[in-house]
């Protein structure tokens, strides 16, 4: 495997230049390939987790076994603002970043307070000079973006230190063949797929709403109902969309999603299709 042998090489090289490298794990799919790619040359390298503290309910699990299977020195990278603080204080975070004027600014704040901020903070603290990633070029047009910027193997001005993306151009196909060559376990969350979501299933932030328009709700009703609830009922997610949804409708479809708000959304949840599958 061509793309193997350049990610071994691209490791080997950054290794040689460095003493004190960390490997990012969000211990998913692709944080778990790099990271045993990384061990292969350095077994006893640390660890970097960004903890959002909202993350699934598999991933926690995954983590803890992971961590005492594999001997792993992890430091935990935890936000000082929760999740619920964010959408308190901007709203909810329901537009993608490179979305126009001021619709992306729930989001940027929502990452920047769960992850970007922590991360940074971790990394100066211990100074470390090299960060390997699981980044991937094919996940988002963000990432292609800056997969054409910087390359692979660059110096962060920002961070202060070099990053190095070992599987950027690696196919989720190629992901998933080096997790079966080498026998790898996984998150069980990549096994939870009944509810189509477009590029298949992603870890992260359970309540995040980025997803929507691929099912996430559905997704997320069908195998945490718990959560669910939770999130469209208890912390308004549901309402909310219905009446961003009202905004730019008339007529009978006005009418049909002004009568579900007057219901209550505890007992419209189940109403098919979802009704919150889109903003």
């Amino acid at each position: 495997m061509e793309k193997l042998n350049l990610s071994r090489e691209l490791i080997r090289g950054a290794l040689s230049e460095h003493t004190d490298p960390i490997v990012a794990c969000s211990f998913g799919k692709d944080s778990i390939a790099v990271l045993h790619l990384v061990r292969q040359f350095k077994p006893d390298v640390r660890v970097l987790w960004n903890n959002t503290l909202v993350e699934y309910p598999d991933t926690y699990k995954f983590a803890r076994r992971i961590i005492k299977d594999w001997n792993l020195h992890v430091y935990e990278a935890k936000p000082r603002k929760t999740f619920w603080q964010v959408v308190d204080e901007v709203g909810w975070p329901v537009h993608p970043r490179n979305a126009p004027g001021k619709l992306q600014r729930a989001t940027e704040r929502c990452c920047k307070e769960l992850k970007k901020i922590p991360t940074e903070q971790l990394i100066r603290i211990h100074k470390w000079d090299l960060y390997f990633t699981g980044l991937n070029r094919h996940e988002s047009r963000l990432r292609e973006f800056s997969a054409q910027r910087y390359g692979n193997y660059f110096f962060s001005k920002k961070w202060r230190l070099w990053k190095c993306h070992p599987i950027l151009d690696w196919t989720v196909a190629d992901v998933w063949e080096y997790h079966r060559m080498f026998d790898l376990p996984h998150n069980q969350l990549y096994d939870k797929d009944e509810i189509e979501i477009r590029g298949g299933i992603r870890t992260g932030c359970w309540p995040c709403p980025q997803a929507i328009r691929y099912g996430k709700l559905r997704h997320l009703q069908y195998y945490y109902p718990g959560l669910f609830h939770h999130l469209v009922v208890v912390k308004g997610l549901g309402e909310f969309i219905l009446r961003e949804r009202l905004q730019r409708l008339q007529g009978l479809e006005y009418q049909r999603i002004a009568t579900y708000l007057d219901i209550g959304i505890d007992k419209v949840i189940k109403v098919r299709p979802c009704l919150f599958d889109r903003v």
